[in-house]
């Protein structure tokens, strides 16, 4: 090492990675980062391979550092320049196009993360593209470090330690992001795993191989590679269980009943046998069914929007508990408090124009309500209680209450705290 020329030193940083030249300058003694030679041996890679990403150093400042750090900040540039000019596919995409079977899938967040990471090295840049006055504050600032280090016996770096401080951070991000699309086996993370920061992107083969050099955290999977069979395979059983644990909860809460079924899977909020077969959602008026001793029930919404959640999820914490009904009585008078949005929904206009009105009187309900048949009331009493049941008859074409509605109270007040008995009917 002590006979290489500045040319030959040069020429051989140029065939090495920072990482590499950091290795040698620190196991070798007469290549210390402070000799001469070895300043201007990175000068000279700067300004020959890395002089498009860093032109605005002049070769004359002295404020740059000729050490590996510069080195590394230029590597880190360029990728960045690579990134930008990269063509970058989608794996769908990729896979449908029937693109290069030399493409490479990578990581969608490795390079947000290395878009990202690169800012702190533009950031240590900017500080040499200062102007002039404040150049010369530099120079002063350094010449006087320099005298203080030379007193003391000591070297410090503090450019080195900003930088290496950056590195240290984004580093483990931009390797996370990396290994996001390998499995913990070592393999292809499977595609239906690949969701949120987990996605692929493909670009091809000379790209990656160009970027690797310098971004050792990238990792690429051949584009037709399979997925880990493994991970396949635990997914499949997970899923699986999952469904297993699903139907059982779905059995235990409906137990075969047809009516809970038809409840669980309705959408309109009331029973279709509720009006008459001539009615239809476009009519301005809906006209209830003509049929003898037909019985209906209330129930909230929100209870409900509840129990279906909770049929169809596996959390526990979602049990929807009795069905609480109380505000629909008055307690002190034992009689129904019906919210005036339901008596026009059952005089025939829609549910969204019963809202409307009784929105615009300011008579809106604090609770909105829907309408289960006698079957389905009898199945959820069973299963869950009620505090109350608050239910109505039709016969050919009109509604009764089966309890008076009370004229006294207005709508709301039933929910009070006071001590009576309640309705114990069902």
């Amino acid at each position: 090492m002590e006979r290489l020329s500045l040319g030959v030193l040069a020429h051989l940083f140029e065939l090495l990675t920072a990482w590499d030249v950091a290795q040698l300058t620190a196991t070798c003694t007469v290549l210390h980062p402070r000799e001469p030679i070895v300043q201007d041996a990175v000068a000279l890679v700067v300004k020959h391979r890395f002089g498009d990403v860093l032109a605005s150093l002049r070769e004359d400042d002295p404020l740059w550092p000729r050490s590996v750090i510069i080195l590394r900040v230029a590597e880190v540039l360029t990728l960045k320049k690579w990134l930008g000019s990269a063509s970058v596919q989608s794996y769908e995409d990729a896979a449908a196009s029937c693109a290069s079977k030399s493409s490479v899938i990578v990581s969608k967040a490795w390079f947000l993360a290395w878009k990202k990471r690169s800012q702190g090295y533009e950031q240590f840049l900017m500080q040499f593209r200062h102007t002039k006055k404040k150049q010369q504050q530099r120079v002063r600032q350094q010449q006087s470090r320099s005298k203080k280090e030379k007193k003391l016996g000591t070297w410090t770096n503090d450019a080195a330690a900003v930088v290496h401080k950056v590195v240290d951070t984004e580093a483990a991000a931009t390797r996370e992001a990396g290994d996001l699309v390998v499995c913990q086996h070592g393999d292809l993370l499977p595609v239906s795993s690949c969701v949120g920061r987990s996605k692929r992107v493909v670009i091809s083969k000379s790209m990656f191989t160009k970027m690797s050099l310098y971004a050792p955290d990238l990792h690429g999977f051949p584009l037709y590679s399979s997925d880990c069979e493994k991970c396949t395979q635990e997914k499949e059983a997970k899923e699986r269980e999952v469904e297993q644990r699903r139907q059982e909860r779905f059995e235990s809460q409906i137990a075969g009943s047809n009516d809970l079924l038809d409840l669980l899977l309705r959408k309109s909020g009331y029973p279709n046998e509720l009006f008459s077969p001539a009615s239809s959602r476009g009519n301005t008026h809906l006209s209830l069914h003509h049929s003898v001793g037909k019985t209906y029930f209330l129930v909230p919404k929100k209870w409900l929007i509840k129990w279906r959640n909770f049929v169809r999820s596996l959390d526990n914490a979602g049990y929807p508990g009795p069905i609480l009904n109380a505000e629909l009585v008055c307690l002190a008078h034992q009689r129904n408090v019906v919210p005036p949005y339901i008596t026009m929904f059952l005089s025939g206009f829609s549910i969204e124009q019963s809202l409307q009105a009784t929105q615009a009187l300011g008579t809106c309900a604090s609770k909105q309500y829907e309408i289960v048949t006698l079957g389905e009331w009898e199945a959820l009493y069973d299963r869950y209680c009620a505090e109350y049941a608050v239910g109505f008859d039709v016969f050919d074409g009109s509604y009764h209450w089966q309890t008076q509605e009370c004229n006294i109270c207005y709508y709301g007040m039933g929910g009070s705290g006071t001590e009576k008995r309640r309705n114990a009917s069902r």
